[in-house]
């Protein structure tokens, strides 16, 4: 069976939106799997970097040698390609995190004000939440206990 040829991640325009980069990171995961490279091994840190191109390359080449990523492999590479390719300020990204939304952080109960301050923060960069999403998402995002009082 012959594999079709593997796109070359460039991290421009095509890798941009998480959909795409996804896509292509199973198209590789795929690849090395019916190649039997073990993701963990060396091989498999060379061969993802035939695959990539102008910056996301220059990546790889700093990521291999570098004293606190050299032992990590291809998963956590893919990570912070991941990072690299897809902008900080992708829908997507702020989507994920306006549902992650909680009133407790790190064991605190923060005050609901701060919530819901940080969830018309969200409303405001996506201009697609509702009024009635934001009150439902205040909802989820307030801790059972105070819900309960309420």
């Amino acid at each position: 069976m012959k594999l079709p040829k593997l796109a070359i991640n460039d991290g421009r325009e095509n890798y941009k939106t998480a959909a795409l980069f996804d896509a292509w990171v199973r198209d590789l995961r795929d690849h090395l799997e019916l190649a039997e490279i073990d993701l963990e091994s060396n091989y498999a840190m060379i061969w993802v970097e035939i695959h990539l191109k102008d910056g996301t390359q220059m990546l790889h080449t700093q990521f291999r040698p570098n004293e606190d990523t050299k032992h990590l492999g291809v998963k956590e590479f893919l990570k912070a390609l991941r990072q690299y390719c897809i902008p900080f300020t992708s829908k997507e990204t702020l989507w994920n995190e306006f549902q992650a939304i909680c009133q407790t952080l790190n064991g605190r109960t923060l005050p609901i004000q701060d919530i819901a301050n940080k969830i018309k923060q969200y409303q405001m960069q996506l201009p697609r939440i509702s009024n009635w999403q934001y009150y439902h998402e205040l909802l989820e995002a307030t801790d059972t206990l105070l819900l309960q009082a309420v």
